[in-house]
């Protein structure tokens, strides 16, 4: 039920690669962070951890991560596989995907040199996996909680992960049914893609959930069932009070007992393609146009339903936090925080965040369209993420 064949070689690698991994011990914890702790565990707490974070986020921005060829293809994981999707292995073992996608790379690089790639395989990814940042005895190394532990993790391996997509120029294989908005595949990988015009080139090896949607029309099913909805949006509960939501977790959520309650197959399209226009928007200039097609296309299916996007804090939001972090310079102009459309007086400029003034300059949007908050649930589900494992193999991107 994968998308390719995964030998039965791959399966059994993946499952000997899960077995190996095993926590540090004190002494190894404190020797995988030497380097770390070196000339500031000396420092008052405060100071001591910034300088920590600093220290990592320096060493993750200088690591390679770059394609070994130019045809290379990139892995992306995220996750464990679950029971439905087909792969053999001992009764009642999860099998992370993280170790699938490293076994079917290796497996694939064993016929052609640098066919794909996986991040922890890259010279960045070896590098930062040698502090070993999700193992419980390296945050008692550290001096950390549990919870600054894993931020700190998430920090680094999520800036690495970033960086890695925005090299990635052929296909990127998704080792995931869906995007989860708990994960860096949701959070920072698939949003770099998008943002650098390359939705098209995402591709999912797992099936998709369909299971979740077998009340919707089957044309419903089929669009849900398409790489690039797929690419873009989610369907998981969240909670705005979790540390992980952002503005880009509600833009993207699709709430599909809300599309189950419409009645034809013309309108659950257009409920799609609108959380897919929110996406868009959220990327930045670089996808104006899919707004636009999307919104277009909407409006064809139900005329009289008010297209809503992201509000113009939210917008601001995703231009801030992509001009903190994305690496490569964008030449599509900034974001349009602070705008809104009027379908009969055209573009109106409302007060900017100061940060973004200069960036609505000259600025247009879609006509027609007004940027407003997008519907929050009643009551917000608790989120559905799981856990974080407290093992070493859960990297950022799948955490």
């Amino acid at each position: 039920m994968i998308r390719v064949h995964i030998s039965e070689h791959v399966v059994d690698d993946a499952h000997k690669r899960q077995q190996n991994d095993k926590e540090l011990t004190a002494a190894e914890a404190r020797k995988a962070t030497k380097k770390l702790r070196e000339g500031i565990d000396h420092l008052p707490d405060d100071e001591y951890k910034e300088r920590l974070r600093e220290r990592l986020r320096e060493f993750v921005t200088a690591q390679d991560v770059d394609l070994p060829t130019p045809e290379t293809r990139s892995s992306f994981w995220s996750y464990q596989l679950m029971d439905n999707l087909g792969v053999d292995g001992p009764a009642g073992q999860e099998l992370y995907s993280m170790n699938v996608a490293a076994a079917f790379t290796e497996a694939q690089n064993s016929i052609a040199e640098d066919t794909l790639r996986y991040l922890e395989g890259t010279p960045g990814g070896k590098a930062l996996g040698e502090f070993h940042l999700w193992d419980r005895e390296v945050r008692r190394a550290l001096n950390l909680e549990r919870d600054e532990g894993l931020n700190l993790a998430y920090d680094a391996w999520g800036t690495l992960s970033r960086n890695y997509a925005a090299k990635t120029e052929n296909e990127a294989l998704f080792f995931m049914a869906e995007l989860n908005p708990g994960t860096v595949a949701y959070q920072t990988e698939a949003p770099q893609l998008r943002q650098d015009g390359k939705l098209d080139i995402i591709n999912f090896m797992y099936p998709p959930p369909m299971d979740k949607y077998a009340d919707l029309a089957p044309e419903t099913q089929e669009l849900l069932a398409s790489q690039a909805v797929r690419a873009q949006v989610h369907t998981f509960g969240y909670d705005e009070t979790d540390p992980k939501y952002t503005p880009s977790t509600k833009a993207g959520h699709l709430d599909l007992e809300h599309l189950k309650s419409l009645p034809t197959a013309e309108a659950q399209r257009a409920a799609v393609l609108e959380v897919c226009a929110r996406v868009a928007a959220m990327d930045g200039p670089a996808r104006t146009a899919d707004v636009q097609k999307y919104v277009e296309e909407v409006k064809v299916l139900r005329p009289d339903h008010e297209v809503v996007l992201p509000s113009s804090t939210d917008l601001a939001w995703a231009y801030e936090a992509s001009a903190q972090t994305t690496p490569v310079v964008s030449t599509h102009g900034a974001f349009l925080p602070g705008v809104e459309v009027n379908a009969r007086t055209g573009p109106q400029s409302i007060q900017p965040p100061e940060a973004s003034a200069q960036a609505i300059a000259g600025a247009h949007f879609m006509p027609g369209v007004t940027l407003k908050p997008a519907p929050a649930p009643a009551t917000p589900a608790p989120t559905q993420v799981p856990p974080a494992p407290e093992q070493a193999q859960d990297t950022a991107m799948g955490a």
